[in-house]
């Protein structure tokens, strides 16, 4: 029997919507044996009023072992709810000395912590972290697997060459631009050729930004716009908003403050942070190492000041010094929304002396459109003076850029790799629609590389004799929908349903309802969720405890 190396979709090569990124490597021996390792476990985001799903998943994998290239959501979302449906498998595991077994960077690893901590995962169910870092091989049933630096959103972002036993390489970028990052490390095109340099066979390239034209542009330029922001809000209150997981924003915001203080012999303002995610994820950045009031202080000479909006020192700071940082860019149901309400019980707007300065950090997320022109409105009847850059024009401030690679990024990683690998690589765009992914085609084709389309739940086969075939799915894809029941997300009563969606009618039929074992909620103390993260020492923010869950969850209700 013939050996055989396979890479298969699992996930994320979506037409119509963003998320649920997952791909699985496996090696059949000639004994008919096969190894695998998963790549991401991501959820897809939806509308429930379309679908009637809050999110949707991959199939569960048949592995034990998941490396993980970075700490979004669309990446790493799925992992709870994997847990939850091998709750009974894995507790048997466990008891056996196994587990399942997670391979990521440090802030990943915190990242994945607070996602099961918040979705009341008891922390003695939580999977074996192994620790990854560029430029650091570590094998995995079989699999050679080299980590590398790429620049994204968030930090610690990595890319991989994936060996398998058969001597096959294969180079994924992951989620990837090319731009400098100001945490940790980023895109070093030697490190990429040195990556190349053994030979790759198949690149796989994120397409989700392709259709731009040149490189996208980094924090560098946005803090520029920033700067500018700040200077024609003199004298006002700034409200922005961000996704709180992309990091590297958090410190551009600080950076600039910290600039523009420097360069007109002000007081910094102070950053105030609104919104549990945003604190959890600045928790996350403290213990890691990235505690950015002591970054700016070591780069600029400026004491700055970041707090949570529910501190004396938020309250007590002067209107006009105050730059607020909000989660829910895209109008969900979020601080940044909230303040647009008046029903934020931390930031108040309607006494302001002085028009409201609002800046949206993000841009409009396909699908939100309707969502993002409501939420500037809201604020615009408030007297508020707004600005919310468009996802598709230039924009009078760069006050955000995209974690994704533009068409200049993907030619410039494509010519790295044609000029450093010994072998003919194959293309295989990812992470984008059919129009993305065959701009990447393209792209790699011009720089005289092979391209192929591999639409999801597609696979490519090696063979042991170098020989390449291609297996197409059919028109049904199959997800797992993920519905919680009591739309709390404090106490989550999650039903989840294997669906079918068929993509020529885009339709998504519930074919069964999967049955799993419920973990228990307990609530011993006022730590928070058992397995979160608790306060880093220095950190002035505080953890989120049982009695936050419960004041916001009364909050949202009305119950004030």
């Amino acid at each position: 029997m013939a050996t055989n190396t396979k890479w298969e979709s699992v996930g994320g090569n979506n037409t119509d919507r963003i998320g649920g990124n997952g791909y699985e490597f496996s090696y059949t021996s000639e004994s008919g044996e096969t190894q695998k390792v998963q790549f991401d476990f991501g959820t897809m985001f939806c509308k429930k009023e379309e679908t009637g799903y809050d999110s949707f998943m991959p199939e569960i994998p048949e592995v034990n072992d998941i490396v993980i290239t970075h700490g979004h959501a669309d990446h790493i979302g799925g992992l709870p709810h994997l847990i939850n449906l091998r709750r009974t498998e894995l507790k048997k595991m466990r008891e056996e000395g196994k587990n399942l077994t997670v391979h990521c960077s440090p802030y990943a690893e915190v990242m994945i912590r607070n996602s099961l901590a918040s979705e009341k995962i008891p922390a003695d169910e939580f999977p074996e972290f192994k620790t990854v870092e560029p430029g650091k091989p570590f094998e995995v049933n079989g699999f050679k697997i080299e980590p590398f630096a790429v620049s994204h959103s968030i930090p610690e972002a990595l890319g991989y060459v994936v060996e398998s036993p058969d001597g096959v390489r294969m180079m994924t970028l992951g989620d990837f631009k090319t731009a400098e990052v100001p945490l940790g490390k980023g895109w070093d095109d030697k490190a990429i050729a040195k990556a190349a340099s053994k030979g790759i066979d198949f690149m796989f390239v994120d397409s989700t930004s392709a259709m731009r034209e040149g490189i996208v542009d980094g924090e560098r330029e946005v803090k520029g716009g920033v700067k500018e922001a700040i200077k024609r809000s003199e004298g006002s209150t700034i409200v922005s908003a961000m996704i709180a997981s992309s990091a590297h924003r958090l410190y551009t915001v600080a950076r600039a403050a910290a600039e523009y203080s420097l360069e007109t012999g002000t007081e910094p303002r102070t950053i105030i942070l609104d919104g549990a995610s945003i604190l959890k994820a600045r928790t996350a950045l403290n213990k890691c190492g990235y505690k950015i009031e002591d970054m700016i202080k070591a780069e600029t000479g400026v004491d700055l000041q970041i707090v949570s909006s529910n501190t004396k020192t938020a309250q007590e700071t002067p209107e006009h010094k105050r730059f607020y940082v909000c989660t829910g860019t895209q109008g969900e149901e979020a601080s940044f929304l909230k303040v647009a309400r008046g029903d934020n019980k931390n930031i108040d707007i309607s006494t302001a002396k002085n028009p409201v300065h609002v800046y949206n950090l993000q841009t409009c997320i396909p699908g939100s459109e309707a969502r993002y022109k409501k939420l500037e409105k809201m604020f615009k009847d408030k007297g508020c003076i707004t600005f919310f850059p468009d996802r598709y024009n230039s924009n009078e401030l760069k006050i955000h850029a995209s974690g994704h690679a533009g068409a200049g990024d993907v030619e410039k990683a494509c010519k790295i790799v044609s000029e450093s690998s010994p072998r003919q690589t194959k293309v295989v765009p990812i992470h984008g629609s059919t129009e993305q992914r065959k701009r990447v085609m393209e792209i790699a084709q011009n720089a005289g590389l092979k391209a192929f389309i591999v639409p999801n739940f597609g696979a490519i086969n090696v063979a042991d004799n170098g020989e390449v075939s291609f297996v197409k799915p059919s028109k049904d894809e199959t997800w797992i929908g993920i519905n919680d029941k009591n739309n709390n997300f404090m106490f989550p009563n999650y039903q989840y349903d294997r669906v079918t969606h068929n993509t020529e009618k885009e339709t998504y039929t519930p074919v069964e309802t999967l049955k799993y074992k419920r973990a228990e909620f307990k609530k011993k103390d006022d730590k928070g969720p058992k397995g979160a993260e608790t306060k880093p020492k220095g950190s002035k923010l505080n953890p989120l405890t049982v009695n936050d869950y419960v004041k916001a969850f009364k909050l949202q209700q009305g119950q004030r």
